[in-house]
């Protein structure tokens, strides 16, 4: 993917899960973290999530 494919990835997904409760974002961007690093930050980044906030 292009990085402006990504971007409105990120974007896409963190509109589809900003309605959902803190912790629920939290778990996604931790289970997107094990399946690409770049792509739990990038939806983490568009969640406004600190990576800190995540279990490791």
């Amino acid at each position: 993917m292009t990085p402006t494919q990504q971007q409105v990835l990120f974007e896409n997904t963190a509109r589809s899960i900003g309605g959902a409760p803190r912790d629920i974002q939290i778990r996604h961007i931790g289970n997107c973290l094990k399946a690409d690093l770049a792509y739990g930050a990038g939806i983490a980044q568009a969640l406004v999530i600190s990576l800190s906030k995540v279990p490791k």
